[in-house]
């Protein structure tokens, strides 16, 4: 351990060394993406994804399409042609924008909710002897769902666990056939909803059919007492009810 602290301390002096004496910062571009979320289906085969440069200086960008599955609540994306985007690669000066269009190339499922990735991605320019800085590629990564012929609903479940004194181990579960979208979320007793013991801010994806486990800190953990949680989705607030089972 002794060994490892050591190598640990070294390579920290060395990473501030470099730092000190190269000027070493982050740099990143900046860019706007309007709507975040994209919605087709065989009434609407093709979306419009509008990108602005709000840097002060000309950023490239580029645009694929990815199918998007979940394997034990951890996204996998693979490359899709189900799905495609034009332009791909193209060139923003400051304050402009780009009209992104996609196009579907595949009908629905019959029953389910399809999920897919829109990725865009700046491409750095080339490093530059002027500029003594770490380039830092700006990524968003946009939802898009291909909606099935018939009604498309997320179906939520949720089990809660003591994980210690100060954690809850919280497993949401999705048996609909539309992708749930959480935000916001909050744990509180039912009783005294104004209470939180626990939150998250992230937003939580859960495709059709998938678990997902989140660790949360919490000063109070009522076991055995009915638990509120609250969150809010793109159709509206949620409201699950559990209680905190013992180890």
């Amino acid at each position: 351990m002794r060994t490892i602290t050591m190598v640990l301390h070294r390579i920290l002096m060395t990473m501030l060394i470099v730092i000190a004496v190269y000027g070493i910062d982050a740099r990143a571009g900046s860019f706007s993406v309007n709507p975040v979320r994209v919605e087709l289906s065989a009434q609407r085969m093709s979306a419009v994804v509008e990108v602005e440069n709000t840097s002060s200086s000309e950023v490239t960008v580029e645009a694929r399409t990815f199918s998007w599955s979940q394997n034990s609540g951890k996204d996998q994306l693979s490359p899709t042609r189900e799905i495609i985007v034009t332009p791909q690669v193209f060139r923003l000066k400051s304050g402009a924008k780009q009209l992104l269009r996609l196009g579907l190339l595949r009908k629905p499922d019959p029953l389910t909710e399809l999920p897919y990735r829109l990725l865009i991605e700046e491409i750095p320019p080339p490093p530059s002897a002027e500029v003594k800085g770490l380039r830092v590629a700006l990524r968003i990564s946009i939802p898009v769902f291909l909606r099935p012929p018939v009604e498309a609903k997320e179906k939520m479940s949720v089990v809660l666990r003591r994980e210690n004194d100060q954690q809850v181990r919280v497993l949401f579960s999705n048996a609909g056939n539309a992708a749930a979208a959480l935000s916001n979320l909050s744990l509180s007793e039912q009783q005294s909803p104004q209470q939180v013991i626990a939150t998250h801010s992230g937003v939580i994806y859960l495709l059709p059919g998938q678990q997902r486990e989140l660790l949360l800190n919490s000063t109070r953990l009522p076991v055995d007492q009915p638990i509120l949680i609250q969150a809010q989705s793109p159709s509206g607030p949620v409201a699950l009810h559990a209680v905190i089972g013992s180890q």
